[in-house]
């Protein structure tokens, strides 16, 4: 079965489901597909911050963008505790 996502800035993408949760969870960590790794928002925090970090020249705004991936992380991190 086809689903179509529809991201933030409104573009959409169709994924298929090749396997199911259960068989994902079965696999090695390292071999589990992705979205059975990190979260949806995580992921999109990563490419925000790559994002808005490849645009800026400024230290100190980088500096925030890192921190504040990094707390994001720290927070997704501690969800699972």
């Amino acid at each position: 079965m086809n689903k179509t996502t529809i991201l933030p800035d409104g573009s959409a993408f169709s994924t298929a489901v090749i396997m199911s949760r259960e068989e994902a969870m079965d696999l090695p960590l390292n071999k589990r597909p992705l979205c059975y790794r990190i979260s949806g928002p995580m992921y999109m925090a990563v490419w925000d911050a790559i994002g808005e970090a490849s645009s800026t020249t400024d230290p100190e705004k980088l500096s925030n963008i890192v921190v504040d991936l990094c707390f994001k992380i720290a927070e997704e991190l501690e969800k699972k505790l």
